[in-house]
């Protein structure tokens, strides 16, 4: 009899460890969302799409989260891109095409379109106001929308048989004299050239070597490319030089998942820890000087960086797999708004 209630005992409290770590697991589950891009708006509000549960905007002045999801009318729950366009309104790029949202409704854009309506991996909206979607297997669409001159909207098409390095595009810039570059997940870059109505590869000098995450141009007029596994790659417009920056020159590591330049001209980039979790992982800040790295001791509890904004207050935000973190400049240290985005929910 006494051995029969020592196991009883025994597996009462088995059963009660397994439904505290089935009960984690859960919570767990619910918090780890990738935080996949980011956008200040005019209005100072801050967006957050993620891959899965759609997009969270963020009030600054009241801190509170606003939550929308395909029943309010999203494309779909995984976002990958957010743009704000001329006239105010909020573009996603989605895993079913693209939307906007105009502060009371949301529009399907690609719904009934033939191409460009799967996975949008970036959106860009260029000086005459058309709309270039780079995709996920269907090269870069362009998108015009139709106006007081025209009743009709249009689509173009280019693929590799129009000049393109590959037909995923993870990335779309028009710099400052109207170039539209596309970094491609092939590991290479085309410029589209609107005389020929066409991209042409760029020669990198070999400076791009993997999965091109991410283009963006600097106050300076200097245009950087991540490279997903081989650091960064800056391109002088000046001089039409490259200069390939790797952890040899200082880097915190050479995985670079994101890029985003400050008001104040300070370069940030973010990077995961992969597969293995072993290589890379953290946030590295380069003031045009040195690198500075932040990682787990500096409140990053969550190191798989994937996207950064900075709020209007100047405040660094950052998105992770699995949580979203807020920089505190006089402490030098972030801070975990991840409970606040699920209080939304």
């Amino acid at each position: 009899m006494k051995k029969y209630l020592t196991l009883k005992l025994i597996y009462s409290i088995l059963f009660v460890f397994a439904c505290i770590s089935f009960c984690s697991g859960q919570n767990k589950t619910d918090l780890e969302q990738m935080f996949r891009c980011s956008l200040l708006d005019n209005s100072g509000n801050l967006w957050f799409g993620t891959t899965g549960k759609g997009v969270y905007r963020y009030n600054t002045d009241k801190d509170n989260f606003t939550h929308f999801t395909k029943s309010d009318g999203l494309s779909d729950n995984f976002i990958y891109t957010i743009i704000e366009d001329k006239a105010g309104n909020i573009w996603f790029g989605t895993a079913k095409g693209v939307c906007h949202y105009d502060g009371k409704s949301f529009t399907d854009i690609t719904k009934n379109e033939p191409v460009c309506n799967g996975e949008i991996n970036s959106i860009l909206e260029d000086k005459n106001g058309n709309f270039w979607f780079g995709t996920n297997g269907w090269g870069v669409c362009r998108y015009t929308p139709s106006t007081e001159k025209t009743d009709k909207k249009s689509i173009s098409h280019f693929t590799m048989k129009d000049g393109l390095g590959s037909d995923a595009v993870q990335c779309v810039l028009e710099d400052n004299t109207g170039n539209i570059w596309a970094g491609e997940r092939a590991g290479s870059v085309s410029r589209y050239d609107s005389s020929l109505n066409r991209f042409t590869k760029v020669n990198g000098d070999g400076c791009f070597s993997s999965q091109i995450m991410s283009i963006i141009e600097d106050k300076k007029g200097n245009i950087w490319f991540a490279n997903l596994y081989d650091g960064l790659c800056r391109y002088d417009t000046k001089t039409g030089v490259f200069k390939h920056f790797t952890d040899k020159d200082g880097m915190c590591h050479n995985i670079v998942t994101c890029l985003y330049e400050d008001e104040n001209g300070n370069l940030w980039f973010g990077s995961d820890t992969g597969k293995s979790g072993t290589q890379g992982g953290g946030l590295c800040r380069y003031d045009g000087k040195a690198f500075t790295q932040f990682t787990a001791k500096d409140g990053l509890s969550n190191i798989d960086i994937w996207t950064i904004v900075e709020g209007k207050d100047g405040n660094i935000w950052v998105g992770t797999r699995g949580g979203l973190f807020r920089y505190h400049s006089p402490s030098g240290r972030f801070v975990d708004y991840t409970h606040k985005v699920n209080i939304s929910n």
